[in-house]
């Protein structure tokens, strides 16, 4: 078990402390903190940051949109992924709608949103509609996955729809249900900091890296980047630990 662990541990390591050694290395033939900060000046910000009631403040107003838009997205996830994995028609129907939010680039959405709603709105609309087709899809194939044998065998107890569908059915999407939100909530992060950048609302961590963008604070928007993916990365892994500990299910 512990040479297990061990071994997932060592590659790990050795590629965070790749990755900076080479961004070091970088820093310091280039010599030039407006393009390339070096790692030391952009943690001694991120500490600079951490201790700022103000970036906390934007933060939270980000986080918040976080939340909003995956619940919003995983309810109406789950409405229309149920019904499309029970009726063929709802399927189709949602197939092409579907299809055209995956091909669609985030920046379009958001370009196209802020003539829609207000700066505070424009990150949830996009993030609810690109995050929607992962979990729809999700529970459509998880519906659709479940075993024949099974279905067979509730025709012949005489199970009704009803009993099919949540002995059934329900089970037998819940794996592929929970690794959709794993996945839906990290690009909801992504394209809600994306949307704040782009709409610019008085309170949100987008907007302070927009800012300090336009002013050339190549170092903050690092150490403000730094600080967004480390918490992405805590709140994908909760979610994926307690997912396995309540579900007992193999998130990926």
């Amino acid at each position: 078990m512990k040479n297990s662990i061990i071994k997932k541990i060592i590659p790990v390591l050795l590629s965070v402390i790749t990755f900076f050694l080479i961004w070091f290395l970088m820093a310091k033939k280039m010599n030039a903190s407006l393009i390339l900060p070096p790692p030391e000046d952009v943690f001694k910000q991120v500490l600079v940051l951490i201790t700022s009631k103000s970036f906390w403040n934007n933060f939270l107003f980000t986080f918040l949109r976080t939340i909003f838009s995956f619940l919003i997205s995983v309810f109406l996830g789950i409405i229309i992924g149920t019904f499309a994995g029970q009726n063929a028609f709802i399927k189709n129907f949602f197939s092409f709608p579907l299809s055209l939010i995956r091909s669609t680039p985030v920046i379009a959405v958001i370009l196209i949103a802020l003539y829609w709603f207000s700066s505070n709105l424009v990150p949830v609309f996009t993030a609810c509609l690109m995050t929607l087709p992962i979990i729809v899809t999700a529970i459509t194939t998880g519906i659709l996955s479940a075993d024949k044998k099974l279905l067979e065998m509730a025709k012949i107890y005489e199970y009704t729809k009803l009993q099919t569908f949540f002995y059934i059915k329900v089970p037998a999407a819940v794996p592929f249900f929970l690794n959709s939100l794993v996945s839906a909530f990290g690009l909801t992060w992504k394209v809600v900091v994306a949307g704040e950048v782009l709409s610019l609302p008085k309170k949100g961590a987008g907007t302070i890296l927009q800012s300090n963008q336009v002013i050339f604070e190549s170092t903050s928007v690092l150490a403000i980047t730094f600080i967004l993916v480390v918490v992405s990365f805590l709140l994908e892994n909760l979610l994926k630990l307690l997912f396995k500990k309540k579900g007992g299910v193999n998130v990926r």
